[in-house]
């Protein structure tokens, strides 16, 4: 499997959304990075395991996500009744699909 690019991205998130090409872009080229600084990623960007193919992919989705939380705080009012969630930082998922790849923390 290659790395994700913008047009596997793109596809992946769909066309139910109102991100631009920018925005995807920049969000993708964000994570990768991101991903890289965090797990041993391939330097070769034509040969790419399939689980973190994945966890990019879901990275980008949460970033543009958040991008409408700017505090990271959803709240829902109903009836009499409200709840605020906290979003942000790394689903479980990514985390599970990057163990592997994790680099070891020194210091």
């Amino acid at each position: 499997m290659s790395a994700p690019t913008f047009v596997t991205v793109k596809a992946y998130l769909g066309t139910d959304h109102s991100w631009t090409d920018g925005d995807l872009a920049g969000a993708l080229a964000a994570e990768k990075q991101a991903q890289a600084k965090r797990c041993r990623t391939p330097p070769d960007d034509s040969v790419w395991p399939a689980d973190l193919v994945e966890a990019l992919m879901r990275r980008v989705a949460a970033n543009l996500a958040n991008r409408s939380l700017p505090l990271g705080v959803s709240t829902v009012l109903s009836d009499m009744n409200a709840a605020t969630t906290r979003v942000g930082g790394l689903d479980r998922e990514v985390r599970r699909l990057e163990a592997p790849y994790r680099k070891a923390a020194i210091g």
